[in-house]
């Protein structure tokens, strides 16, 4: 079974995953962009990965990773993007039963890879590439693309995305710090076809394929 990439995010009426890039889960519910729907939502999707790609400052603002069990009884790999590493105190050495990678383009010391199982280190240009290759190499089938904006940017630009879950939450944020779904620049424009909407109270859960 080849390796599926999907995205799955939760964004205002105006295209924006937060208000600013450090904004914690607290405020993020506070806004309207999470609520109990949505989280089960989410947790429905961890149960079905191997994996998850996501930007290390997330993990840190939004205080951890979701520690879940998937169907086949173990805890989904999360994989961080980061080129600093952590601090031995941070948030993303929480939950000890999650196995953790990071990728970085530079191997990083002993006291900044903290717990981290693995260390993915990419060449130039190299990032989604080599990240997707270690996958494959452990054997990942469905891995989760967390984002943010920026990280998104990376795996659509290198048309690594196969799926994306996208949430409309009924809010607008309207300010020029809102971080959007996909940060600026995309070399091209990327093209979805709907597979499924669904309405949940006021969230609309879109399940969209990407078209090559």
């Amino acid at each position: 079974m080849e390796m599926k990439v999907i995205n799955i995010m939760a964004a205002s009426l105006d295209g924006r995953i937060a208000s600013h890039a450090n904004e914690s889960d607290a405020e993020r519910k506070r806004h309207g962009f999470t609520n109990e729907a949505d989280h089960e939502h989410m947790l429905r999707w961890l149960r079905q990965c191997d994996a998850v790609i996501v930007g290390g400052h997330s993990v840190n603002v939004s205080g951890g990773v979701m520690e879940v069990l998937n169907e086949r009884g173990t805890f989904p790999t999360w994989i961080m993007l980061t080129n600093r590493g952590f601090e031995s105190d941070q948030a993303v050495w929480g939950q000890p039963n999650t196995p953790k990678w990071l990728v970085s383009s530079e191997a990083l010391s002993e006291e900044r890879r903290g717990t981290a199982v693995k260390q993915v280190v990419y060449g130039d240009g190299q990032m989604v590439e080599e990240t997707l290759e270690a996958c494959r190499a452990a054997g990942f089938q469905q891995v989760l693309l967390f984002g943010g904006g920026m990280v998104n940017r990376s795996f659509y630009a290198a048309s690594a995305v196969d799926e994306l879950v996208l949430t409309v939450c009924p809010v607008a944020i309207g300010k020029t710090s809102g971080v959007p779904v996909v940060a600026p620049e995309l070399p091209e424009s990327v093209h979805f076809k709907l597979q499924s909407a669904e309405v949940e109270g006021d969230l609309v859960f879109i399940h969209y394929l990407v078209q090559r």
